[in-house]
């Protein structure tokens, strides 16, 4: 296997499929996708994971979505991902924090996640129930999601 990690330019339907992975709404997609710079990992040129983030106010940058093909999981590449993410954004002088949002339903994720150093913030009641941007329920871990929750975690530590 020969990984790399390198920006995305232009997206294509393997980006999409891998988006939509982690977020199943084309529609949220969009409202952050044109605003924000992603990274592919690819294996051969071939993409099997996507981080997008997005700067969301003064001094913070937010990872938006990050995704692995299902049979590449289980190998760290999630963590890779946001590794690099990490220290990319170290090295910028205009960020100093790293934040990430998640279903409290997605136990895998907050596990990944507090392990990568973030901390749950902030509750941010019904944010799946937005039937404009979410109009089907998700169901997660046999449990249907409405919450999410913001974790966040500090650059040049």
């Amino acid at each position: 296997m020969t990984l790399v990690i390198q920006k995305i330019n232009t997206y294509t339907p393997e980006h999409y499929k891998l988006l939509l992975d982690a977020d199943p709404s084309l529609k949220s997609i969009a409202t952050y996708l044109s605003r924000s710079i992603a990274f592919e990992l690819t294996d051969q040129k071939h993409p099997v994971g996507i981080i997008v983030v997005m700067p969301t106010e003064p001094l913070t940058v937010e990872i938006m979505n990050v995704a692995v093909k299902p049979e590449f999981q289980d190998q760290y590449l999630g963590s890779r991902l946001i590794q690099f993410v990490v220290d990319h954004f170290n090295d910028d002088p205009d960020f100093t924090t790293l934040t990430i949002k998640t279903g409290t339903t997605s136990f895998k994720q907050l596990y990944l996640y507090q392990k990568l150093g973030f901390r749950c913030t902030t509750i941010l009641t019904d944010y799946f129930q937005n039937q404009e941007i979410y109009p089907k329920d998700i169901y997660e871990n046999k449990m249907l999601l409405r919450d999410a929750v913001l974790l966040q975690r500090e650059l040049k530590a």
